[in-house]
């Protein structure tokens, strides 16, 4: 009962929300993207991370007095998670020591921004742990996945 209130709520807000990230080249595959991502050189990375392409909506709140922020949901895409962060696409620029909360089709993770990149004039590559009171992610495959599965599509781009 609990998860169908969960997945209707997502839907809603998943419909009422227009995606405003402007995908950038390096991810116009992103939906395809599927298993383990190899370690890059001197990767000092504490777990493997794993492909999750999907939409998720990014619930933002005022959490550095010194940035001042509305409470509000936007559309985002994440794209690879481990068993302590996840990285994601958003539309904003986020500040290392933010507090956000990730809505996945599956469950919602606290996390704190570690690091934030921009890419273009409205994508950010966002890098972030995930909240020490969040149980760690035992299956990261299972962020991303849905009850029906979902692809980024041409939808990813509007």
């Amino acid at each position: 009962m609990l998860e169908t209130v969960y997945s209707q709520k997502m839907k809603l807000l998943l419909e009422r929300l227009r995606c405003r990230i402007q995908l950038p080249d390096q991810f116009a595959d992103l939906e395809n993207r599927r298993g383990v991502l190899p370690p890059l050189p001197n990767d000092m990375r504490r777990a493997a991370r794993v492909y999750c392409p999907g939409k998720l909506l990014i619930e933002s709140f005022a959490s550095l007095p010194a940035i001042p922020r509305n409470h509000q949901y936007v559309v985002g895409y994440s794209v690879d998670i481990s068993s302590t962060g996840i990285r994601f696409l958003h539309d904003t620029e986020l500040y290392p020591g933010e507090r956000v909360t990730l809505w996945t089709s599956a469950q919602q993770l606290s996390c704190t921004v570690a690091r934030c990149r921009r890419l273009n004039a409205s994508c950010y590559e966002i890098g972030a742990s995930f909240v020490d009171d969040d149980p760690a992610i035992e299956d990261p495959q299972d962020i991303s996945q849905p009850e029906q599965e979902t692809h980024v599509g041409q939808d990813f781009l509007n």
